[in-house]
């Protein structure tokens, strides 16, 4: 007698199978990617809580927020030598007393003779996952500079300068002296001094760590990818200069170490709009050697970027992280970024 049940499915059942098992993949995929980039945006987010409640903390302590690096004097150097940035003096607050320990404060950041090494290599190379946005690489994205054997720890956290449109002592845009925002060169900012209110006034944001060659010069803006480089005029910082550069990533790509308080590290400001894509973040050195106390001072025209889809998670100096679009006006933007500038924001 026939027997009356197939063994197994023929080639076209099979074949009808497999594709509907391909159609519910590539229906869940985006689904969990989606998944993972909320949860990585949540994590990203806490990370720049924890670096608020450092910051309050440090005032609590010595009655003024950290600088965005520390520019003293020290042996005759020009101040752009102690570089010692937010993230380094905020260590003690974070529970990083290691890495702190690793750093001595007495000394400038940079040696004072060749080869100019940064003067702590163990805290130079740690790698401190609260400095990272699990959205991005988490990589070093340099290895073997200044007389340090390895990679150095990068960040993506940037504590904010204010608009950019400032020229401080050097007269150039971006400069990090005397700016407009909560953070910058020698400051000693207190709440107190934020009449536009600490909801009102951008900390810090997130920056995409770097990416491409170093000290490369493209054929076109075209081949200048404005979400990873950043382009160096080799002269002043103004618009002209920056948006017809063809140098990018100059010596170091950004984002390269979390002890700096540079443009390229750990300062950024509101010049242009969030996750811009036309306008690349633009660093240069300000190399006026009549004065000495300020040569190589690096200057940026810059803004927050991050690998979140439509905008970037900003720190308030409240304490608060909210997210921005890439949407908001330039205005407004700019706005966020000052401490007294007395703007009405309104919604952003």
């Amino acid at each position: 007698m026939r027997n009356r049940f197939r063994s197994g499915f023929t080639l076209i059942e099979l074949l009808v199978v497999i594709a509907i098992i391909a159609i519910l993949i590539g229906l869940l995929l985006p689904a969990v990617q989606k998944v993972r980039e909320a949860a990585a945006r949540i994590k990203c987010t806490n990370n720049l809580k924890q670096l608020a409640l450092s910051v309050h903390n440090y005032e609590s302590s010595l009655g003024n927020l950290p600088p965005a690096y520390r520019g003293q004097q020290i042996g005759g150097a020009p101040q752009y030598y102690d570089l010692w940035g937010t993230l380094a003096l905020l260590t003690p607050y974070l529970e990083q007393t290691a890495v702190y320990n690793a750093i001595d404060l007495n000394l400038t950041m940079y040696q004072l003779v060749p080869p100019y090494g940064i003067q702590a290599p163990i805290a130079a190379q740690a790698i401190v996952p609260i400095f990272l946005c699990p959205s991005d690489r988490a990589v070093a994205v340099e290895t073997n500079v200044y007389s340090i054997p390895g990679p150095l720890g990068p960040t993506n956290y940037s504590f904010c300068l204010g608009t950019g449109t400032t020229r401080g002592r050097t007269n150039w845009l971006g400069s990090p002296y005397d700016a407009d925002g909560a953070f910058f060169a020698q400051s000693k900012t207190k709440f107190t001094d934020m009449t536009d209110g600490t909801s009102n006034t951008a900390a810090g944001s997130e920056r995409i760590l770097g990416d491409g060659d170093d000290s490369n010069t493209v054929a076109s803006r075209a081949d200048i990818k404005t979400k990873t480089m950043y382009v160096n005029p080799g002269a002043e910082t103004t618009d002209a200069n920056c948006g017809s550069s063809l140098r990018v990533n100059f010596n170091q790509r950004r984002g390269y170490s979390w002890v700096a308080g540079e443009p390229r590290c750990t300062s950024y400001n509101h010049y242009y709009l969030p996750n811009d894509k036309i306008n690349p973040d633009c660093v240069a050195n300000y190399n006026i050697y009549t004065d000495p106390k300020l040569s190589s001072t690096g200057h940026g025209l810059s803004t927050a970027r991050s690998q979140h889809t439509g905008g970037v998670n900003v720190m308030l100096c409240d304490g608060s992280v909210r997210f921005v679009r890439d949407s908001i006006d330039l205005t407004t933007w700019r706005s966020l970024a000052t401490r007294s500038g007395g703007e009405v924001l309104g919604d952003y």
